[in-house]
C-alpha cells in the first residue's frame, strides 16, 4: 500500500512540473511560432521636422509580424500608415512662378516598409514580455503644402530606422491573444523636403496575438 500511494505521489508530482516546463518544453519555445499587431499610435515630431509641424499627431497605424525563434529573438516586418497636418497663420507666399496670399497647410503622410529583429527577456510562452527592437528599410513619404486650390511638395521612397522598446502582456502563459506597448524611435531622410529629417517619437498600444 505506502508502495503504492509513493508511486502516485511520484506521478502527481511529476505531472505537476511537467505542466510547469520542467519535462515537456512549451511549444512556444521548441519551434518557430508567430506574432501579429496591430496598434494606435500618438506621434511626437523632434529635431527638423518641428520646423515643419510642431503638433502632436493623433493619426497614426502601426502594423507588425514577427516569426518567433527558439531563444527569444524573432524577425519580422513593420508598417501602417502616419499622417500629420498643421496650418499656418495666411501670409504670401511663392508658389512656382506666382506670389499667393494664403493660409498654408502643412501635411506629411508616411507609409513605412521596415524589416525587424527583436530580442525578449523571457520565453516565448510567457504571459509578460518586455522586448528591445531594431527596425529598418524605408517609407513612403509626401510632404505637401496647400496654399487654397494650389499645392506643391516632395514625395518618394526615403531609407528609414527605428529603434523600440516594448512590453506585451498576455495575462497567462501560452495565451493566444494579448495587449502590447511600444515607444519607437523614427527617423527618416527627407533631404528635399526643406526641413532636413524627419524625426518622431510614436508612442503606441493595441492588440497583439502569438500562434503557430
Amino acid at each position: 500500500m505506502k508502495k503504492i500511494l509513493f508511486v502516485a505521489l511520484m506521478g502527481l508530482t511529476t505531472i505537476a512540473h511537467a505542466q510547469d516546463g520542467g519535462i515537456f518544453e512549451s511549444e512556444f519555445n521548441r519551434y518557430v511560432t508567430y506574432s501579429f499587431s496591430a496598434h494606435y499610435a500618438l506621434s511626437m515630431p523632434l529635431g527638423g521636422q518641428r520646423n515643419y509641424i510642431n503638433q502632436i499627431s493623433p493619426a497614426n497605424l502601426v502594423l507588425q509580424g514577427e516569426a518567433m525563434f527558439p531563444g527569444q529573438f524573432s524577425l519580422g516586418f513593420k508598417s501602417g500608415y502616419q499622417y500629420a497636418q498643421q496650418r499656418v497663420p495666411r501670409q504670401v507666399y511663392t508658389v512656382g512662378d506666382q506670389s499667393v496670399s494664403a493660409v498654408q497647410t502643412r501635411t506629411l503622410s508616411i507609409i513605412p516598409a521596415m524589416l525587424t529583429a527583436s530580442f525578449y527577456f523571457t520565453p516565448n510562452n510567457a504571459a509578460l514580455r518586455p522586448y528591445v527592437q531594431i527596425a529598418g528599410g524605408g517609407a513612403y513619404v509626401d510632404d505637401t503644402r496647400y496654399y487654397g486650390a494650389l499645392a506643391d511638395g516632395t514625395n518618394g521612397f526615403k531609407g528609414a530606422f527605428a529603434p523600440a522598446i516594448g512590453l506585451k502582456y498576455y495575462g497567462k502563459k501560452e495565451k493566444g491573444l494579448g495587449g502590447e506597448i511600444q515607444a519607437q524611435y523614427q527617423q527618416i531622410g527627407l533631404s528635399n523636403s526643406g526641413f532636413g529629417n524627419s524625426q518622431s517619437l510614436l508612442i503606441s498600444a493595441g492588440l497583439t496575438f502569438r500562434g503557430f
